[in-house]
């Protein structure tokens, strides 16, 4: 069976014209170390300056945090809390969804939703659901339990459940593809010797999944501690002020306060490092090697334990997307905002408004698609040339090339954003107030997941694939155009996919970085969000799902008709 994407045809063409040469091993041709250098200075380009701009600035400035440390406290509070409810939740839905869950594939692609929703549109639908005067969750509690009863998502906790629920994706598919990694022999050898099921769990099941755990938990907590808009939703208006909403009201004043927004960028990336320096140092010299050739087979349950099993399920799908969608819906269809069912009308004139009047939604449409194509195809590209560098070649400084592309997963996108400010205020780049600046903001964040999505899929080409090519006498860009890409292509498109989401839900670095020309959807929400026009809100946070989704679809398109070509 020939392989997808390579026809007889472009296999002749490799044929060599002269006679077979032999490739040295080891050794880089030309476009191959021209490539090498290139993406190295690229890389290091977009990921240096703002990190050593901040630390500069850092040093030359008072700092800032020691004189609030009650929002140095929110924001340890905030990053612990959330980590720890959002692993717990990941990883109670990755053993939860075992074999023999009722409708288990539809669960865990409903169950990665959050990933493609942007959390400032679940904040605000938890808003509108238990808010405590006026959410509709709360009015039905009032109606069946009284006014006693009643729900508080604006507040630290609601802050905290929230980010959570959008953030448990995260550790349910690091903890769930550690799952199906685990050996299977070495839980029936322990209850061979009788041990019981919670023993093997304990013993045996939750050691082998610690590096999953603390990857998760690096990764939530570095997310959690520079997440802008969920804090700015509910925390604020409760008074529960963090890093990052203290950052965003430095930079509002005026003049603008950047020296101070710098030392709390500095408190961030300080506490981001740290802590990924305790991962490594926590996971060095152990070993996790489990997968032998036989797969993790949970233990079948009875019917009853999988019905409450895919309860869990259903119970994270419903508060982390079906809820808040439903608010936003009845947000955006209703006259004005009301719990009172005698008063509500139902109306088109908010989707009107945000179509035909608002002068920045299509300025916002155009700048988040210009922005969301471009970042990720320049990501897919620089990420697929990052893996085949380190993968591929024995280039001196690969391991460093990888690691400094993995340096923005350590950044806050907010504290990455004010590295930019430093950076390209100062010099005489006419690149400040332009979509250029967010582009390199959105290329150097998505890096890393371009890189590993990229790597993942290289690694499951062999290598022999391109080595029979070169020595029938292909060069290397032949190689890589008829060989390689068209192998790879459904896993690059796939990739570039979730990047383009990425992009299009950004909202921490951009609120920071956009002016009146280069204003995208989320910061319009947003602003919309601060003026107090909630049902606007709503129909246009409507309109950037119908915009992710008609792209996404178009893309899938795409794919499904080169895949039967």
């Amino acid at each position: 069976m020939s392989s997808p994407g390579i026809s007889k045809r472009s296999i002749a063409s490799l044929r060599p014209e002269r006679g077979p040469r032999r490739i040295p091993k080891g050794r880089l041709s030309r476009p191959e170390a021209t490539l090498a250098i290139v993406v190295s200075l690229i890389v290091s380009g977009l990921t240096l300056p703002p990190l050593l701009a901040v630390l500069w600035a850092g040093f030359r400035i008072r700092f800032a945090p020691f004189h609030q440390p009650d929002i140095v406290l929110n924001t340890l509070l905030f990053g612990c809390a959330t980590t720890l409810l959002a692993v717990i939740a990941g990883g109670g839905l990755a053993l939860a969804l075992a074999p023999g869950v009722p409708g288990r594939a539809l669960l865990e692609r409903l169950v990665v939703m959050p990933l493609y929703l942007t959390p400032l549109l679940t904040a605000m639908g938890w808003d509108w659901l238990a808010s405590p005067h006026s959410g509709l969750l709360n009015f039905l509690l009032h109606w069946a339990f009284g006014a006693g009863f009643s729900i508080n998502a604006v507040s630290p906790a609601g802050t905290i459940v929230v980010s959570a629920l959008a953030l448990a994706p995260l550790p349910f598919l690091l903890i769930a593809d550690a799952l199906r990694g685990i050996d299977a022999s070495l839980m029936e050898a322990a209850r061979v010797h009788g041990a019981r099921a919670r023993m093997v769990f304990r013993r045996i099941v939750m050691p082998l999944l610690a590096p999953a755990a603390l990857a998760s938990s690096v990764l939530v907590f570095v997310q959690a501690i520079g997440l802008f808009s969920v804090p700015a939703v509910l925390g604020m208006p409760a008074g529960f002020n963090v890093a990052t909403t203290e950052i965003y009201q430095l930079l509002e004043t005026y003049p603008p306060r950047i020296g101070d927004a710098t030392a709390w960028g500095m408190l961030l990336l300080g506490i981001a490092a740290t802590l990924t320096f305790a991962h490594s140092a926590a996971l060095s010299g152990r070993s996790f090697v489990t997968i032998t050739g036989k797969a993790f087979r949970p233990a079948s349950a009875t019917a009853r334990l999988a019905r409450l099993r895919a309860a869990i399920g259903w119970s994270y799908v419903a508060l982390s997307t079906l809820l808040p969608l439903a608010a936003l819906l009845w947000a955006a269809s209703v006259a004005f905002m009301t719990v009172d069912v005698r008063l509500m009308r139902f109306t088109t004139r908010h989707f009107e408004y945000v179509l035909f009047a608002d002068p920045k939604t299509w300025l916002a449409v155009g700048n988040s698609l210009i922005l969301g194509l471009l970042s990720a195809s320049l990501v897919t590209m620089l990420g697929f040339a990052v893996s085949w560098i380190v993968l591929r070649t024995r280039q001196a400084g690969r391991g460093f090339l990888d690691q400094l592309s993995m340096m923005p997963l350590s950044m806050p996108a907010m504290v990455f954003a004010l590295g930019l400010l430093w950076v390209y205020v100062g010099v005489p780049l006419p690149i400040y107030g332009t979509l250029g600046i967010l582009l390199i903001a959105y290329v150097t964040q998505c890096l890393p997941y371009g890189v590993r999505a990229t790597g993942a899929a290289l690694r499951q080409l062999h290598p022999e694939l391109e080595e029979a090519a070169r020595v029938s006498g292909a060069s290397w860009t032949r190689t890589m155009r008829r060989v390689t890409l068209p192998l790879i292509q459904p896993s690059l498109l796939a990739a570039w996919l979730v990047l383009f989401i990425m992009a299009m839900q950004e909202v921490s670095s951009s609120v920071l970085l956009y002016t009146s020309r280069t204003i995208v959807l989320p910061v319009a929400v947003f602003d919309l969000w601060q003026n107090g026009n909630s049902s606007d809100v709503a129909a246009l946070g409507f309109l950037q799902l119908a915009v992710n989704f008609v792209v996404v679809a178009l893309a899938l398109q795409v794919r499904q008709r080169r895949g039967l070509a």
